[in-house]
């Protein structure tokens, strides 16, 4: 079965999250990707796993794009039709198929990704985008969750935006970036923070732990946890000896700390040398606590004082590749207007 896969725009992880866990995907417009399945619920089941995943559509085999054949497909009382990656306005197509219908209401969306998750959950909606080109229907047949990633996102007992908290989704695609089936594996955050990846991985299927120098920090990670139901090994303790406390680990997923949040251009020159130093450390230790071939998927940040660039990832190009294996660098994500870029890196343990 064909289906179309549609993410977020704001997730610029999502190329790279669906490259691992839906091999064959391929992009078709922006923000839209195209892949093939057994069945539904199996893609519907993948859709679900996704941080970056919006809504899911499947092909409907043997329909064609006419209104006449549209109308035969619509159950529901609200319908809403979409050019599939067109921003063209459909009014005349909703009228005619609510003239052959004889009944329903049409709603028009805004754009060509269609009406959005919000109004698809709330109100029963037979939606459809049409490939006029190939004479094709998709109809849409999961949206995600908005409700869930809301509460992750604002309700937790511990939620602080202004600390620069990773948002819920791009944690969970970050937990995706390590090619591992989660259940009966280990993943563990050794700057956990307040949990949001520790969450992400729960969720998915791992067994969890955590780490964080700061005592309030690894309490805030438990709490959240535990409002989400997933309890979790929670250590106080420095990342550069998470030896001291853990073994056999299947992967490691963390943005470590990043420096303090405000500087001056001439002070990146004296923050680096520090962060590189902890990194080293940080990455030397985990040898120590990840089972062979075990993944290490972190977060480095780039500077930039206006005259160079400081690219705290050129660590690993050292002794590192004699005990790590790149298995994907050059991935970048940054928060809006954020005076720092940040460097995803997925390492193997040899």
């Amino acid at each position: 079965m064909q289906f179309i896969l549609f993410v977020g725009a704001n997730n610029t992880l999502a190329a790279e999250e669906l490259a691992v866990q839906i091999e064959k995907a391929t992009q078709i417009f922006p923000n839209i990707y195209h892949f093939e399945m057994a069945d539904i619920n199996e893609a519907k089941t993948i859709a679900e796993k996704l941080g970056s995943s919006i809504k899911l559509a499947v092909l409907l085999e043997n329909i064609s794009s006419d209104a006449k054949s549209i109308s035969k497909q619509i159950k529901e009382k609200n319908f809403s039709i979409s050019l599939l990656g067109k921003k063209e306005k459909t009014n005349k197509l909703h009228q005619e198929i609510k003239d052959n219908l004889q009944k329903g209401r049409f709603i028009i969306p805004k754009d060509e990704f269609g009406i959005s998750p919000v109004i698809n959950k709330k109100h029963k909606i037979d939606e459809f985008f049409l490939d006029i080109d190939n004479n094709q229907v998709w109809q849409t047949i999961w949206v995600h969750n908005f409700s869930h990633w809301i509460k992750k996102d604002r309700h937790m007992p511990h939620v602080d935006p202004r600390a620069g908290m990773l948002p819920p989704k791009i944690a969970r695609s970050l937990v995706n970036l390590v090619p591992l089936s989660p259940h009966g594996k280990t993943l563990v955050d050794p700057f956990c923070g307040s949990g949001r990846i520790l969450v992400e991985a729960a969720e998915l299927g791992y067994q969890i732990a955590g780490a964080d120098i700061v005592a309030n920090q690894a309490q805030d990670t438990f709490e959240n946890l535990q409002s989400m139901n997933f309890s979790a090994k929670i250590e106080v303790l420095d990342a550069t000896h998470l030896s001291g406390k853990f073994t056999d680990i299947d992967a490691i997923v963390t943005e470590p700390f990043l420096g303090k949040s405000k500087f001056r251009p001439d002070e990146i020159r004296y923050i680096v040398p520090g962060l590189e130093k902890l990194y080293l450390g940080c990455l030397k230790d985990w040898l120590k606590v990840l089972k062979p071939g075990g993944f290490v998927v972190m977060i480095f940040p780039w500077f930039d004082d206006g005259k160079k660039v400081y690219k705290t990832s050129e660590i690993i190009d050292g002794k590192l590749l004699l005990s790590y294996n790149h298995v994907k660098r050059g991935i970048f994500y940054s928060r809006p207007d954020a005076d720092v870029k940040r460097e995803i890196i997925v390492l193997q343990k040899q």
